[in-house]
């Protein structure tokens, strides 16, 4: 992508280079995160893809899963595995699928899986991953906005879907599309499971941040819900002018614009009318990926039970 204007899906010219920072205008994260907010999905990601070896890293942990080595993707992949009725043939549908991993593992175990994402590279590449594995007749991958399922598949078609380390990056206008689409799209009875990482505090409890843990260290001691009350009240209050402090997920997270925690993502779940709404937040891969308190041994015994500092966010619902 080398061209400075992008054709949309809609046929309409979307001009990139109006959506980079004047103050840093070589920060082609701060293009993609404007891109994202503005609602240009589809050109972000083609940021992105022009910047990063994308498709590359998106297979690697999948790679290294094949091989018998544990990573961050395979510990998340388990842990969603036990969220759902895994012990049955299932029609699971991986939202935001990128080359495929959860739709292709999950047909590796007996389900039929389809998969969709906004990135023609990242599909073609994952078809050819499933074709390599045998696994052709049994994982559909397709590109579509995920923000319109309804438009691609057919309702009650699923019984389940899988979102996986898509929530932070839609706002909430974006996610509460996608929630739509999947309420038509799954069977009533069906499974919704959720992850999204990192957590939207989850940087504030890194040790280098003493400023911000002369508020929370203090407090350490308060049974977890006590405390999550707190820590959101301090981003109300006294810490507000970091509600927008994304400048610290360009650095860390690409494209992260919309972190979640279970409370917000509860609200989101209970919005969208579907029953049976559970979220939680725990650190799934301790070992892999350890930024957050798990930095330091002292921050890691005050916060590391702390739900409010987990990385990663998950939820769990049912379509009514």
């Amino acid at each position: 992508m080398s061209s400075a204007t992008i054709e949309s899906k809609e046929n309409t010219r979307v001009d990139v280079a109006r959506y980079i920072d004047p103050q840093q205008p070589a920060s082609w994260s701060r293009q993609m995160v404007s891109l994202l907010e503005a609602g240009h999905y589809l050109e972000a990601y083609e940021v992105l893809a022009e910047h990063m070896p994308y498709v590359e890293n998106m297979l690697r942990p999948y790679a290294e899963h094949l091989a018998g080595r544990p990573n961050a993707w395979s510990q998340v992949h388990a842990r969603i595995s036990t969220l759902l009725d895994d012990g049955r043939p299932q029609r699971i549908l991986d939202v935001g699928c990128a080359v495929g991993r959860h739709a292709i593992e999950f047909a590796r175990k007996g389900h039929r899986t389809w998969g969709i994402d906004i990135l023609g590279p990242m599909i073609e590449q994952g078809r050819e991953l499933a074709g390599s594995l045998g696994l052709d007749d049994r994982v559909q991958l397709v590109t579509g906005d995920i923000r319109r399922l309804h438009e691609v598949f057919s309702e009650n078609q699923f019984d389940a879907v899988v979102a996986c380390d898509i929530f932070e990056h839609l706002d909430d206008a974006g996610l509460r599309e996608l929630l739509a689409g999947v309420r038509h799209v799954v069977r009533p009875g069906g499974t919704v499971v959720i992850q999204t990482s990192p957590g939207r505090f989850y940087y504030w409890f890194e040790p280098k941040r003493r400023k911000i843990l002369t508020l929370l260290a203090p407090f350490a001691w308060l049974p977890d819900r006590l405390f999550s009350a707190y820590v959101r009240a301090l981003e109300r209050g006294p810490l507000r002018s970091l509600r927008d402090e994304h400048v610290r997920f360009y650095r860390h997270e690409y494209g992260h614009i919309n972190c979640m925690d279970p409370i917000h993502l509860r609200r989101l779940l209970e919005e969208t009318r579907l029953s049976d709404v559970r979220t939680f937040a725990e650190h799934t891969h301790p070992g892999f990926k350890d930024e957050g308190c798990f930095r330091a041994g002292w921050t890691r015994r005050l916060f590391g039970r702390k739900s409010i500092a987990c990385r990663n966010v998950y939820g769990l619902a049912t379509v009514p």
